[in-house]
């Protein structure tokens, strides 16, 4: 399904890029590149230490020490500590121990509920009346849905807000981004990929932050329905609406990286193409003045790995609760689908069933957006300084 390889090429990505720069950190490239900041004069844009401080507390708490921008080569430090596998391990420990024992306590629950539902249902069969039997049928899966719709309503809530602040960092990142792509020449692709960079923001905003929630709500509401009157047949339906959600979302974002990536790549040999002239009249003059630009050049694409895989950090911190959070989730529901059909509560499984779908539409909406703004932010690493 395009939703799991969505989330594997996040994870593919994610894991090529800590392997990167753990190499580059590996053969003591910072004491090199921090002397390459000094003699050059360089120093992150001072509208990195704003996207810092603009993260929830939440996550300022899991940042190393000197991850404001203040100084580069402590940020640098901090970047790379970040990248350790110490440092992910531990931190997914904690935020699974935290969500799994929210999931252990909702599947106990179901598993509770489907018991008392599978009494009733042996206890409506001796009655042999078709209309006390779907009456009680229909009071147990109202319950089953009474008991989890506190859920729902925080999920969403969730998944609402991880978007607020996923456009906050990317709109703060724009500028830094910006800034150093014009500190090494590349002009021209500072303003078209910036404004590209918006047109993403706009589509997350509206296909994603709005959109999403009208969406799940309403293949919730289809669920319950499809679940207490199967025959009226609206599973077809839901399924229908969640597949051209995510591929019209899917094709949307794609187009737009493969907008993103041309404008980069377009942009840079233009700019490279000016700066090389420039220097070349330049050194012609002044002939010390190849060097300096070499060394300003070589400053900047340190400082843009830097920003840039801070940046790729910053949105796995936001993402890592939810996703695993909407993964148990869907995995509490999808096994209480499994217990409901072993105590032959046929209605109550399909109604869970039905929402472990809708809690992985929601994964593939987070894991989707989430994974073009990294591929975005390893575009602007990649992308080669006009100066070098």
């Amino acid at each position: 399904p395009p939703r799991r390889i969505w989330c594997f090429a996040v994870l593919l990505l994610t894991l090529l890029l800590l392997s990167e720069f753990a190499a580059f950190a590996a053969d003591d490239g910072t004491e090199a590149q921090t002397g390459v900041l000094e003699e050059a004069g360089l120093s992150l844009p001072s509208e990195y230490g704003e996207v810092v401080q603009g993260l929830p507390d939440e996550v300022k708490e899991l940042l190393p020490e000197g991850t404001d921008g203040s100084d580069a080569d402590l940020t640098a430090k901090a970047v790379e500590r970040m990248s350790e596998p110490g440092y992910w391990k531990e931190l997914l420990v904690r935020v699974t121990g935290v969500e799994l024992g929210e999931a252990l306590r909702l599947f106990a629950r179901l598993c509770a509920l489907l018991a008392l539902s599978s009494v009733f249902a042996a206890v409506r069969s001796s009655f042999g009346s078709d209309s006390l039997s779907k009456a009680i049928g229909f009071c147990s899966t109202g319950a089953i849905f009474a008991a989890i719709l506190h859920i729902e309503y925080r999920q969403l809530e969730a998944v609402s807000l991880f978007f607020e602040r996923l456009n906050s960092l990317m709109l703060g990142m724009i500028p830094v981004t910006g800034t150093l792509w014009a500190m090494g020449g590349n002009v021209n692709t500072a303003a078209m990929s910036g404004s590209t960079l918006y047109v993403f923001l706009t589509v997350s905003e509206q296909l994603c932050a709005r959109l999403v929630i009208p969406v799940c709500g309403l293949l919730t509401a289809l669920a319950l329905c499809n679940s207490l009157s199967p025959e009226v047949g609206l599973r077809s339906l839901g399924n229908a609406i969640r597949k051209v959600y995510t591929f019209f979302l899917g094709l949307v974002m794609t187009l737009l990286l493969a907008l993103l990536s041309s404008q980069n790549t377009l942009c840079a040999a233009a700019d490279s193409t000016g700066a090389r002239t420039a220097k070349l009249v330049s050194s012609t003059i002044i002939p010390t003045v190849g060097e300096t630009l070499r060394t300003v050049a070589s400053g900047v694409q340190y400082l843009k790995s830097v920003v840039g895989i801070s940046g790729i950090f910053f949105i796995l911190l936001l993402l890592l609760p939810t996703l695993i959070s909407l993964l148990l989730t869907r995995l509490a529901f999808l096994l209480g689908s499994g217990v409901a059909e072993i105590l032959g509560c046929e209605g109550e499984g399909k109604l869970l069933g039905e929402l472990g779908s809708v809690y992985g539409c929601m994964t593939s909406v987070v894991a989707m957006t989430s994974g073009m703004f990294i591929l975005a932010l390893n575009l602007f690493v990649r992308t080669a300084t006009a100066l070098m």
